[in-house]
């Protein structure tokens, strides 16, 4: 008969370095000395044992502020559950007495809810089977660098390939930061990029946490640092721990060229993790695990290989966890964070901009009147660093953005705007100027601008990315597809529908009754007396077809 214990080893202890190191799979999240950066909470390591073997897994645990109870989670990035065999071949008997011994740690430190994001290159959920719950959040992105290293190649996008390559081509220099002054530089790279996009302040850390996370022993890591003619422009951190080399934090900085430097960085970790006989170079996933932001779409762009991320909750006293919701009045129905007494009061949106051109001032004009903030501007080809006193950067160069911001596409060419609307993966802004007259009665669609002095009459229908321009008037029941514009002045009177992409000129005038079809040109000042067919050019009062658009 095995002979089972427990135990619960406190982060100073040299036991937890033992543990660790003793496992099959691990990952620096695991270690000893990424756990003594959490000064501000407890952090435990909780081991059961069967004669030789183990299971253990770490937590942080927290005061839940104004209340003798106390919860547990996971360090930032993926834990969970390790042993010294194979999680598979653990027997059920053995994950029971791992189970109610847990419990049991649990209930006796009134701890309330648990909570780990799981590693998604290891097989750790097993564990938790018919245990609490466990929650698919979303893929994350891995190169598997015990690959030849051209067919680890085949898997890059088309375009990282070709961007990778260019970037050798320009004189590109990527190194391994060495001294405390590129280390520092590295710093303020980083905080710099986190400004730029609007990061939580989780993310905001300290020179003091850079300089303890890059002296601990536990695990291995470097910061690779991408230089252009003397000037450093991007950098990144990788841990390096039982065979994963991890992406842990980045930034960039605007420079010169054309494409992203961190594809180039990327490109020589892979490489570093190749030469190194790791097992995987894992990239990670998106802001908050999202597969569906620009952060995941650019870490796609070098493998195809993914691995589901999970987290995993656990209610141990759910009359109280009831209780905590209820005095904070939290809806059940509203998220799905867990636990719900932890979830962060709602922060308003703030705005990117698409597109630097006079468009976007009237854009900016609209947005500061509804008191809105503007994080920046981005562009294809910028020809200024700021507009209107709003930082300007080029899109092709931008690593990612946060999702949980709104982006407005500031470009008046109804086709370019449709292309653009499928690049940005989160939300887009409605914005409506303050001396806009709109009834309560209208739906208008994401990402649509209505300005200065236009009204839209009850029962109306807008559509997305939508331009009602200065002074336009659209009458009741109008229906207004994708990518419309309709000019200033343009009068629309009732129940005109105008289909995707067509352009309404300057002081045009539609009857009643109207249909425009899509990708029309009504030109300024016509009048329009008859429905339209798609894609014709429209002049002259009665307004006549005199060619087709192509």
């Amino acid at each position: 008969m095995s002979i089972k214990s427990i135990s619960v080893i406190e982060v100073n202890d040299t036991k937890w370095s033992d543990i660790v190191s003793s496992s099959l799979e691990y990952d620096f999240y695991h270690t000893k000395s990424y756990h003594q950066l959490e000064i501000n909470k407890r952090p435990v390591l909780f081991v059961a044992y069967f004669d030789k073997d183990f299971i253990a897994i770490p937590f942080l645990i927290r005061n839940i502020e104004g209340t003798p109870y106390f919860d547990c989670t996971s360090v930032y990035g993926y834990s969970g559950p390790i042993s010294n065999i194979e999680i598979k071949k653990i027997t059920r008997a053995h994950l029971d007495f791992f189970q109610e011994e847990l419990m049991h740690f649990f209930k006796i430190n009134t701890i309330i809810t648990a909570f780990s994001r799981l590693h998604p290159l290891l097989s750790n959920s097993l564990v938790f089977k018919n245990f609490g719950n466990l929650v698919n959040v979303n893929d994350t992105v891995s190169i598997d660098t015990t690959l030849p290293e051209e067919e680890q190649k085949r898997h890059y996008r088309k375009s990282s390939k070709y961007e990778i390559n260019q970037l050798r081509k320009q004189g590109i220099v990527v190194y391994q930061a060495e001294s405390n002054e590129d280390i520092n530089d590295f710093i303020s790279i980083y905080k710099s990029t986190m400004k730029k996009v609007a990061a939580s302040e989780d993310y905001f850390y300290d020179v003091a946490y850079f300089h303890h996370f890059l002296s601990c022993p536990c695990f291995d890591k470097i910061i690779l640092l991408a230089k252009y003619n003397d000037t450093i422009y991007s950098g990144a951190v990788f841990t390096i721990a039982n065979g994963i080399m991890q992406y842990h934090l980045s930034g960039s900085l605007e420079y010169e060229g054309k494409y992203s430097l961190m594809k180039l960085i990327i490109d020589e970790a892979r490489i570093l993790a190749t030469n190194l006989k790791l097992k995987f170079l894992h990239l990670g996933g998106g802001f908050g695990g999202s597969d569906k932001d620009t952060l995941f779409q650019f870490k796609s762009g070098f493998s195809d290989l993914r691995f589901q991320y999970q987290n995993w909750n656990l209610i141990v006293d759910k009359s109280i966890y009831d209780a905590l919701n209820e005095q904070l009045k939290i809806d059940h129905n509203s998220t799905i964070f867990f636990p719900l007494y932890r979830t962060k009061k709602p922060m308003k949106p703030k705005i990117y901009i698409f597109g630097c051109s006079g468009h976007a001032k009237v854009v900016i004009d609209i947005l500061l009147l509804n008191n809105e903030e503007i994080l920046s501007i981005y562009d294809d080809k910028p020809i200024a660093g700021e507009l209107l006193g709003i930082p300007v950067f080029d899109y092709n160069k931008v690593d990612f953005l946060h999702p949980d911001n709104q982006l407005i596409i500031a470009v008046g060419d109804n086709f370019k705007r449709k292309l653009l609307s499928k690049r940005w993966k989160g939300q887009y802004k409605t914005s409506i100027h303050p001396k806009a007259v709109v009834s309560s009665h209208t739906n208008i669609g994401k990402g649509t601008v209505v300005m200065s002095s236009a009204i839209i009459n009850s029962g109306a229908s807008i559509g997305n990315h939508v331009i009602i321009n200065s002074g336009a008037l659209v009458e009741h029941d109008c229906i207004i597809k994708d990518f419309v514009h309709v000019s200033p002045m343009a009068a629309l009177a009732g129940s005109v529908i105008v289909e995707e992409g067509s352009q309404i000129g300057i002081n045009a005038t539609i009857r009643q009754g109207i249909k425009i079809g899509k990708w029309v040109t009504i030109g300024a000042g016509a009048v329009i007396v008859k429905d339209v067919p798609d894609y014709a050019v429209v002049v002259g009062n009665p307004g006549k077809i005199i060619k087709y658009n192509k």
